[in-house]
């Protein structure tokens, strides 16, 4: 089932989100409809409070590259209860993209490797050190469920040049603040 994506300036974004404490057969339903969302929206990822809900989860497919310079994306992966540590000093530019913010792009800098601690559908905890664009998403995603968005990432100048778009797009999703 598609669900409906919430967007800049409500308020559940700015959520720190509560952690999953049993993996019921509701979350199993709703990874399900965040990674058919996330899929019908052509997202990299998507985070729980995106689509309303204030736990800790998001889900992601990820990049595996394929030949002459082009991606092929694996089987969705889903992220319950995840930890981030180890980032590298290494640090990397590159331009970031939200389903909560259409349409805008910036360039964020982040760690180009992290390490990533989570538990799957079947609560078997993970781990994985992932680099580059696939460490990238990881730390977009995780980023939502401690209620922090990739605006919040940039420099004061570049926050000032996109106020007027944040402004335009507050009043635009104004009427699902309510919901």
């Amino acid at each position: 089932m598609l669900l409906k994506i919430y967007h800049y300036a409500h308020p559940i974004l700015r959520k720190r989100c509560e952690p999953i404490t049993e993996i019921t057969e509701e979350i199993r339903q709703l990874a399900k409809d965040m990674i058919e969302t996330m899929d019908k929206n052509d997202g990299a990822g998507l985070a729980a409070p995106q689509i309303g809900r204030a736990i800790r989860m998001f889900i992601l497919r990820e990049y595996i590259p394929a030949e002459e310079g082009r991606w092929t994306l694996s089987e969705p992966k889903v992220y319950i209860n995840p930890k981030l540590s180890e980032p590298s000093e290494s640090i990397v530019t590159d331009t970031e993209g939200c389903l909560s913010l259409p349409g805008l792009r910036l360039e964020i800098d982040r760690p180009d490797r992290i390490t990533v601690e989570a538990m799957d559908l079947e609560g078997n905890w993970f781990t994985e050190v992932v680099e580059g664009y696939n460490a990238r998403v990881r730390m977009h995603e995780n980023d939502h469920i401690n209620g922090v968005l990739f605006i919040d990432r940039v420099s004061t100048h570049t926050r000032n040049k996109i106020d007027p778009i944040l402004r335009e797009m507050k009043k635009k999703y104004a009427g699902e603040h309510s919901s």
